[in-house]
């Protein structure tokens, strides 16, 4: 084999959406995007082709990472979108060689910490990456609850809901930094994404980070929960989450990407009837240099 590696500015975008998709075939979650929702995918989900490293055989593009970096406080912080390897050239060690050269284009633009999600079911992956010095932070939980989960929303004593845009929380210490990068206010749910906090007296008891899907005048369709901070304070914890995720409604809620290691907020949503999905991943990161990572 004759491998080389370029930018993914390289392809265009439509030799770019044919590679994605023949880099996730077969896999244990194929991916085969239309060629809009593959566009679409590199301005919703943060991720740039100047970013983004493919491997040549020759001239033969055969396989990819897809990179995008943000930065918050000062910390350049990447995120590995996706890697793939077309199935004829698969088991023959490229993964390795790929991940050391989008690593080289992380470290020229200065990131300090680089993230990605992995399925749990895919060892060979979670290896892959444990081998190129990332490793895992957390598991990752998709819960799913419907219908009505308590007919009475609970009573607020004293407690105000306030809801704002979620982008509106870029910048400020409302979240933490190191999260998977859709939970990230900046990314998706800034797409219908709300900030729903609990305050009393001024001071900010439990925060979570949604999207709500709905149509104006009409009822709400479904919740998305991204992200929940708290303090410990058990009360407010389970009215925030009764009133952002409207228990009193017949809807459709999910976690997505919701990190297990809050326990207290998974411990809740369980106890209100939240139940496990077949899905679920780990977020795994890597530091660079003596970088502080921010906590949860």
């Amino acid at each position: 084999m004759n491998i080389s590696y370029k930018l993914m500015s390289s392809l265009s975008f439509e030799d770019a959406h044919v590679l994605f998709n023949k880099g996730f075939e077969g896999y244990l979650v194929p991916m085969n995007l239309s060629f809009d929702t593959f566009v679409s995918r590199f301005g919703n989900a943060g991720l740039s082709p100047a970013l983004s490293i493919v491997a040549y055989n020759g001239t033969e593009p055969i396989g990819f990472v897809l990179q995008g970096i943000r930065e918050v406080n000062g910390q350049k912080i990447s995120w590995n979108g996706g890697t793939g390897i077309i199935p004829e050239y698969r088991g023959r060690k490229l993964g390795y060689s790929l991940m050391v050269e989008a690593e080289k284009l992380l470290r020229g633009h200065n990131v300090t910490v680089a993230t990605l999600e992995s399925l749990s079911e895919n060892k060979a992956a979670i290896s892959l990456y444990e081998r190129c010095g990332y490793k895992v932070e957390d598991d990752l939980l998709f819960l799913s609850a419907n219908e009505v989960l308590d007919s009475t929303s609970p009573n607020l004593d004293g407690y105000e809901v306030t809801r704002i845009p979620a982008a509106q929380s870029i910048g400020s210490d409302l979240f933490p930094t190191i999260v998977p990068w859709q939970t990230d206010p900046s990314n998706t749910p800034i797409i219908g994404g709300e900030a729903v906090m609990l305050t009393k007296n001024g001071e900010v008891q439990a925060a979570c980070l949604i999207r709500k899907q709905c149509v104006f005048g009409n009822e709400t369709e479904s919740i998305t929960l991204y992200q929940v901070k708290e303090n410990g304070n058990e009360d407010a914890l389970n009215k925030l989450l009764a009133y952002a995720l409207e228990y009193d409604q017949s809807i459709n809620r999910t976690t997505y990407n919701f990190l297990k290691g809050n326990d207290r907020v998974v411990s809740s949503l369980l106890a209100s009837g939240f139940e496990n999905t077949s899905i679920s991943q780990v977020f795994m990161t890597k530091v660079f240099g003596n970088t502080r990572m921010i906590g949860r």
